[in-house]
């Protein structure tokens, strides 16, 4: 473009003051940003969101008004540009490198061999593709990274084909410019990153506005004057890669089955390679175009649009495979495609096409999937964490600023009120939820295995998809949050990676302080993570790091272990958090000991006994006039060695909770999976709510000041899923006190922080070491005691108390207490084996910033003193 400036002259418009950093900003202020309307006057808190006014207040909202905010209730103001250039940086080096480095010892070796025109074409046959790429920030910075190198790899390999080609384009350039040609340099790497942009380039995304913003930002970046914008409508597509076809063998597993499992050719198989290679010629062509006249830049994109048509037949196919993935086709085992065809025109699946938008990759993309070991040779970029559900709560609380800030009670009956006179919006929510169970069904039937284990996120099928759509060797460079690594939903992929790839590079990185992400809570940790899907036995991580600083200095200090042996260290092949070498050295050696759910000398297995939602008709919100005659306890209502330090979630009716469990318990002796499976009556008499037994807090993080929070929960109590409690299938109640204060010790937090992110779920805490001592050892005999005197505290117990040979309430000085607590830290350190030295960076490394030092004295003192007794 040419414009006129203040002072009247003319000349070009220098695009490059526009950054991808701005359009980021439009798109994330485009994507947060809602509209609503206030129902009552509404003023901005502290953190900039809505709450209702009250007399006297300033009104930034009256009643009525259309008021702006994002997806939190706050006022959106300006967007936010998510993902911060270090973290793009860092992935873009460490998955495009070793890429490069294979790709271009291949063009080496045509070179040396003198074909250069299959060297040349070699040259840009490279592909690069971010599945959710919102406004284009890590394509932008791919085509920087490959431009760097392609020039570095010319430098030192001259190829006269395609210096030719960069020489045609400046040429062209400079004879559109005319008179300004003499004004403006084009220089060669510019040329390049707009031929890398054509040729290497790939994206996707499910919303239309991130498509035309990250073209928009592509086009400005490898903007060169004299030349017409090239054609990016190829490789830039709207799409949902989740609900297409990843590959052709994905397709015939769904609409011939019986080939697919017995190995043998398809009939499908072999129409949908023919028209999409056919199409591929053409996007070869169409790649291959100059496009430096907008002539040039019209017969590149009516060449595409034709492939697109040539392969039309094949796009009907694969969305028939879907529509049988979802169970709206019946599979055929025949050779008659046009039966597929006839069918795929029905009105339903044309409708499910429309809703689900698949993008169908071979048929998207046959230039990179048809080629000999065919996929994308990098895939990057950082996929959305985002829940697939409908928080009942959260949604009206959305509409209705204040309402997620009432007590539990009042909640429940506000909501109740809307529903009754709001039903526009309570169809809207009932439209919502439809929608959202459509959407889980979809992914849960997709091939993403495993990926419903927990609560279902689109991050855990992004990184199935991510890695399916690579090709052999190729690298994968993606923003994970941690449960991407640790979490139960994504064990069969990390399964599937350390069998198959590896894991290059792992970067975990904690949110403290909002560093990494500004409109993340700081208590997520995120995972920087590279794979190469090449079969590899080592495997390499680092951090977690806490800030800018620590990332710079420790980012490539990488611990490298055997895959192999990293996968004996949990059964569900999480990545630990192990900030230094001391800390592997400890985690190893306290992974020497049984596992929670080892059956040696004594059994407990975790399970649960009410839920906050499908139980609710049980529960009784008044807290301060109940007319329940027993409590429901929360994570809340108990903390270490105090079973009353917080309300009770509700309270219950006795004679209505305990025929319900009764009832339950009954059920859950023939399941299998059951804590109470094939027991007999009397092995649950007394029934587990009729004595006093462990509780934990399912709520759990790493970065609050104690992780495992355990306590001896009263007989009489039930308690909700946030709470879970272990029952005791096989030991004492002397063999229940050693167990509290092995978890309830600092040592054995400490090993859990390794693991834990928000959750201290089933699958983290079974392979969790534990010391079995013999029943004679004077270290377990000690845990007993101190446990016991620190969990019985008061009558309620007073049966635990006998079985275990403590005395009830005998602890009631504070220092004494501490002194016993630190004392069970030292005990629980000697019987995992572990050194002072290693004791010392426990503490040290537990919780940053804590006033550990005077805790830490003690400890060592009753640790030496242990020492000499042994």
């Amino acid at each position: 473009l040419v414009d006129s400036g203040d002072d009247g002259i003319e000349g070009p418009v220098d695009f490059r003051s526009l950054s991808v950093r701005e359009f980021g900003t439009i798109y994330e202020g485009l994507l947060e940003s809602s509209l609503s309307v206030a129902e009552t006057d509404l003023k901005l808190d502290k953190n900039q969101t809505w709450i209702p006014a009250q007399p006297g207040d300033d009104v930034s909202a009256i009643a009525g008004e259309v008021y702006f905010h994002n997806a939190s209730g706050a006022r959106k103001s300006t967007g936010s540009y998510f993902t911060q250039s270090f973290i793009v940086d860092h992935l873009i080096e460490r998955s495009l490198d070793p890429s490069l480095d294979k790709h271009f010892s291949q063009v080496q070796v045509l070179l040396e061999k003198g074909d250069g025109p299959a060297a040349a074409r070699k040259f840009f046959d490279f592909r690069v593709a971010d599945l959710a790429m919102g406004s284009g920030h890590f394509l932008v910075s791919a085509i920087d990274h490959i431009e760097a190198k392609m020039t570095a790899f010319l430098a030192e390999h001259p190829m006269p084909q395609v210096e030719e080609e960069l020489l045609s384009l400046a040429n062209a350039a400079r004879e559109a410019l005319g008179q300004n040609a003499a004004e403006i340099e084009i220089e060669p790497s510019s040329l390049l990153r707009r031929q890398i942009a054509r040729r290497c380039i790939y994206g996707l995304d499910i919303n239309p506005i991130a498509v035309e913003l990250a073209r928009v930002a592509i086009w400005i970046h490898t903007f060169i004057p004299g030349l017409a914008m090239s054609s990016l409508d190829h490789g830039l597509v709207c799409g949902n890669s989740l609900t297409g076809i990843g590959a052709i063998d994905e397709a015939i597993k769904e609409l011939d089955p019986q080939s697919a499992n017995h190995g043998r050719m398809s009939f499908f198989g072999t129409e949908i390679e023919a028209k999409l290679t056919e199409a591929s010629q053409l996007l070869i062509e169409s790649a291959s175009a100059a496009e430096a006249t907008a002539k040039d830049v019209e017969f590149a994109s009516r060449i595409a649009k034709e492939a697109l048509t040539r392969a039309e037949q094949t796009k009907l196919l694969f969305d028939a495979a879907v529509a049988a993935r979802l169970g709206l086709l019946n599979t055929v085992g025949g050779a008659d495609p046009t039966l597929i065809e006839k069918i795929s025109m029905q009105p339903e699946i044309r409708e499910l096409v429309i809703t689900l938008k698949p993008a169908h990759m071979p048929y998207l993309f046959p230039e990179v999937f048809l080629r000999e070991n065919g996929g994308f040779d990098v895939l990057v970029g950082n996929p959305p964490w985002e829940k697939i559900k409908i928080e009942e709560h959260q949604w009206w609380g959305l509409r209705f600023p204040g309402l997620r800030s009432l007590p539990q009670l009042a909640k429940n009956k506000r909501i109740g009120e809307l529903r009754e006179t709001r039903p526009d919006l309570l169809r809207e929510y009932d439209k919502t939820v439809i929608s959202t169970d459509f959407e889980r069904s979809v992914l849960t039937k997709g091939p993403f295995p495993g990926i419903s284990s927990g609560d279902l996120d689109l991050y855990k099928a992004f990184c199935w998809r991510n890695y399916q759509l690579l090709r052999q060797d190729g690298y994968l460079g993606l923003v994970l949050p941690r449960g991407a690594i640790a979490g139960s939903g994504t064990v069969e992929w990390r399964k599937e990676v350390l069998t198959n790839g590896a894991f290059t590079d792992v970067c975990l990185l904690a949110n403290t302080k909002h560093w990494v992400f500004t409109d993340v809570h700081p208590q997520y940790n995120v995972a920087l993570t590279t794979i190469s899907k090449t079969t590899s036995d080592v495997l390499s991580f680092t951090g977690p790091f806490h800030s800018a600083e620590e990332f710079k200095k420790g980012k490539d200090q990488l611990t490298t272990v055997r895959s192999s042996d990293f996968a004996t260290w949990s059964s569900t092949y999480a990545f630990p958090w192990l900030p230094d070498a001391k800390s592997v050295e400890i985690f190893l050696a306290m992974r020497q000991h049984p596992r929670f759910d080892s059956k040696e000398g004594f059994e407990f297995r975790p399970t649960t006994e009410l839920h906050t939602t499908k139980e609710k008709r049980f529960y009784d919100f008044d807290l301060e006039h109940p007319t329940g005659d027993i409590k429901v306890y929360t994570g809340g209502t108990f903390n270490l060695w105090d079973p009353g330090f917080g309300d009770p979630y509700a309270f219950a009716h006795s004679n209505e909770v305990f025929p319900f469990l009764e009832n339950k318990l009954v059920n859950q002796r023939n399941n299998r999976r059951s804590a109470f499976y094939g027991l007999s009556n009397e092995a649950l008499t007394p029934r587990p709510w009729q004595r006093a037994r462990i509780a934990f807090r399912d709520v759990a993080r790493a970065t609050d000041t104690r992780t495992v929070i355990a306590c001896l929960m009263p007989p009489g109590a039930v308690a909700v899923h946030k709470a879970p409690y272990l029952f005791r299938k096989g030991g004492t109640a002397s063999d229940e006190a050693y167990l509290l204060g092995t978890i309830s010790s600092i040592i054995f937090d400490w090993y859990a922080r390794r693991y834990v992110e928000l959750s201290l779920s089933f699958e983290i805490l079974n392979p969790m070491p534990i010391p079995r001592p013999s029943l004679d050892d004077a270290l377990r005999r000690r845990i007993i005691e101190i446990s016991g005197r620190l969990a019985a505290v008061d009558e309620r117990f007073d049966e635990w108390a006998r079985e275990v040979g403590v005395a009830l309430g005998s602890v009631t000085d504070p220092s004494k207490k501490n002194d016993l607590i630190a004392e069970l830290d030292a005990v629980v350190a000697h019987l995992y084996q572990l050194s002072e030295d290693q004791l010392t960076h426990i503490f040290e490394t537990f919780h940053r910033g804590w006033n550990y030092q005077a805790r830490l004295e003690d400890t060592v003192q009753h640790f030496r003193s242990w020492g000499r007794k042994l």
